[in-house]
């Protein structure tokens, strides 16, 4: 009799531990994953850990501020996570997971963080007031970072190479001569590395553009002409105003007047190319045969 009571107590105090460990494991799956962001205190997802589903402009207030060091994204959403509160200082965009943030020079660092894309509401529009960029001499959001908020002519006067590049707020235009000339990319996305675009320790000038309203008509002898040849030969087709979607074959382009944007997608979305000079093959940029949108650019003032 009291063998049968010990092997129940036994068999019962198995199944309590069986069960406790699967509660645990299954509070820890919830943790680690599903909606929003989790952070946690220590490397590989240990230690301290907190979910978000909110933009969180101020991380000190919950005890967690510079105290971060790995951290998971919910599937199919990104976030942005900054050095300073109210998304200040440098800022990078995180997706699925970082388990050791020591190896990209985020650990302990991290004050403030907001969803870019996924989950949840729709993302808010991009805002164009405040704009600013953050350039970093090296790849990944790595090295010494530079910000800008606002039209920069001369980035050589600065002593800057750029490797890699944040966009913290509404849109701007790269540029690898002076002044805003010579061959120009618009970007409304962070790049971990500007070699993408053939513009690693290119870039010579930055400025925020508009966008978020029509653009003003331009003069009436602007011109675009596409050919489905290189070096300008083939068919030309002539614009003289926007075309939201194309279905046309282009290899080179002769700006004939004007500054204009060439786009990937349709209605001016995907990736962006602003030209003010022709270009003989458009595989320079990676554009060709990829054409599906254009429009002229008024340029700001200088």
């Amino acid at each position: 009799m009291k063998i049968r009571t010990l092997c129940l107590f036994v068999y019962l105090l198995l199944v309590i531990t069986t069960i406790g460990a699967l509660t645990v494991s299954f509070a820890q799956e919830r943790l680690m994953g599903g909606v929003g962001i989790t952070v946690f205190n220590d490397q590989n997802f240990r230690g301290k850990s907190s979910s978000f589903r909110q933009d969180v402009p101020n991380l000190d207030p919950l005890g967690i501020n510079d105290k971060i060091s790995s951290l998971r994204v919910g599937p199919g959403e990104q976030w942005e996570v900054c050095e300073h509160a109210d998304y200040q200082g440098r800022c990078v965009v995180v997706s699925g997971e970082e388990s050791d943030l020591r190896r990209n020079d985020w650990n302990d660092i991290i004050s403030s963080m907001r969803r870019v894309s996924g989950g949840g509401p729709p993302p808010r529009p991009p805002s164009h007031r405040n704009p600013y960029i953050i350039l970093y001499d090296r790849t990944v959001y790595r090295g010494n970072p530079t910000n800008y908020n606002g039209p920069v002519p001369d980035l050589y006067g600065l002593n800057r190479r750029a490797q890699s590049v944040t966009i913290g707020r509404g849109a701007w235009e790269l540029c690898e001569g002076r002044n805003f000339t010579g061959r120009c990319v618009t970007l409304d996305v962070s790049v971990p590395d500007l070699s993408t675009y053939n513009l690693r320790n290119r870039i010579s000038s930055v400025r925020p553009i508009g966008s978020g309203g029509p653009i003003p008509p331009p003069t009436s002898d602007w011109y675009i002409v596409l050919y489905d040849q290189t070096t300008y030969r083939g068919s030309p087709t002539n614009y003289t105003a926007e075309e939201s979607n194309l279905n046309q074959r282009a290899r080179s382009v002769t700006i004939g007047r004007g500054v204009w944007e060439l786009c990937e997608g349709r209605n001016f979305s995907g990736r962006c190319v602003t030209l003010n000079r022709s270009v003989p093959d458009l595989r320079s940029y990676d554009f060709s045969n990829r054409v599906r949108s254009l429009r002229p650019v008024i340029r700001q003032p200088r």
